[in-house]
């Protein structure tokens, strides 16, 4: 499979660093986090894999490197992202998304947006975070990792506060 993806993509070593990267979104939750946001507009799934973000959201256009699209060079400006990037290269997919869209939501750990100065700094000179949808432990999502997994909407020139919400409360 490496050798494969090497002679594919000679330019991209990170398709290498993380076999974890390819993360499959269960279809009940991308359902809910399309239903939740309610993208409009222009929309993009930067890494379709098996479609579940793409197929929910009427005429979104897609990238997705393993069938030769490749989100590093999109250039063309859109209202929405949604989808669910590769964690190993986040900062980098990050990058690049704002400098094509308006808004952002990414279904990722949680920690992924604190953990990093440089993110932190680049994303809240970007604009900001309107909403942390809380989705639940990666593990209980059948992900690779345990961390709370959430849909963060980025927002392009955004200077609120930071709501959070759950996907399924817990119990009083």
């Amino acid at each position: 499979m490496q050798y494969i993806v090497m002679q594919l993509f000679p330019d991209m070593p990170e398709l290498l660093s993380r076999e974890d990267d390819v993360v499959y979104t269960p279809a009940d939750v991308a359902a809910d986090v399309v239903a939740h946001f309610e993208p409009y507009g222009r929309v993009l799934d930067p890494c379709r894999g098996g479609g579940v973000f793409t197929d929910l959201m009427s005429g979104a256009e897609w990238c997705e490197i393993r069938d030769g699209r490749d989100f590093f060079e999109w250039r063309e400006p859109v209202d929405w992202i949604v989808s669910n990037p590769p964690y190993s290269i986040f900062s980098k997919f990050m990058r690049h998304s704002m400098t094509v869209a308006r808004n952002i939501v990414y279904v990722i750990p949680i920690n992924k947006v604190y953990n990093s100065d440089r993110t932190m700094r680049e994303i809240w000179e970007w604009g900001g975070v309107p909403e942390i949808y809380v989705i639940g432990p990666g593990a209980t999502l059948k992900f690779p990792i345990g961390f709370c997994i959430g849909a963060v909407h980025f927002q392009r020139g955004f200077r609120g506060s930071t709501q959070v919400t759950f996907r399924d409360p817990i119990a009083a």
